[in-house]
């Protein structure tokens, strides 16, 4: 029984320390995903928030796009210089 008790606690302290590391990662997707959601661009929007600010949605559209362009030249200059 006692063999089965630890399993079990193992098991239960292997999925709280999955969990923990699920909530501490962060993806570019997942901040991504998080700042639209935030800022009310999502469906589920609180109809009692303020409308958001229109610079600041331009703002991030513009930073986002152009962190992607900057990640996609540098792989492409990556890919070109070493191999």
């Amino acid at each position: 029984m006692a063999d089965k008790r630890s399993a079990e606690e193992r098991k239960r302290e292997a999925d709280s320390l999955l969990a923990q590391a699920e909530r501490e990662s962060e993806t570019f997707l997942r901040t991504t995903f998080t700042g639209a959601a935030k800022s009310g661009r999502s469906g589920n929007a609180d109809p009692e928030a303020p409308p958001p600010d229109r610079i600041e949605e331009w703002g991030t559209r513009i930073g986002r796009t152009a962190g992607a362009l900057f990640a996609v030249a540098l792989i492409i200059y990556l890919v070109v210089t070493y191999l």
